[in-house]
């Protein structure tokens, strides 16, 4: 991972606050997952528009997401850059999600790409202004742990 601009202290800050982002998606704990976003924020997915603008259609569009609880997420993410420019950062990197539906056992890859812009609040934390991602789900097989028996069939009379 390579920084420029801004501290070592200011890059660890974002680090920090993206890591605690990522940790509340994977506990679905939306007020968590809210917490680091700017009142402004603008999330572009790689499902295309429309955008989510404002932290309200963040917290709309991810409680029920969150709430619907469909499958179980494990995201993990590399951060290759973090550029530091006045009250301005953006971080480029690739994350990883694991989606384990919770029905039946399908479970799905997603691996993206994702720029995101960060601004540093009056305070001096930063919160995330914007964000862009893209990538498409990849069904994982499951090995099954052993044979599924059957019920014999049932002998036909005649």
């Amino acid at each position: 991972m390579s920084s420029r601009g801004g501290s070592d202290a200011e890059v660890e800050a974002i680090h920090r606050t993206r890591e605690a982002l990522f940790r509340a998606f994977n506990a679905t704990d939306l007020d968590g997952f809210m917490a680091p976003l700017a009142d402004d924020v603008v999330l572009m997915g790689h499902g295309g528009p429309p955008a989510l603008v404002g932290k309200e259609a963040v917290r709309s569009n991810y409680k029920e997401f969150f709430e619907r609880g469909a499958f179980i997420p494990y995201l993990t993410v590399s951060s290759d850059e973090v550029v530091v420019s006045g009250d301005w950062a953006f971080d480029r990197g690739i994350w990883v999600v694991i989606r384990t539906y919770k029905r039946g056992v399908r479970r799905e890859r997603l691996k993206s790409c994702y720029v995101m812009i960060w601004r540093r609040q009056p305070e001096g934390t930063w919160k995330l202004a914007r964000e862009i991602w893209n990538g498409a789900p990849i069904p994982i097989k499951i090995r099954k742990a052993g044979k599924i028996r059957r019920r014999p069939k049932a002998k036909r009379r005649k």
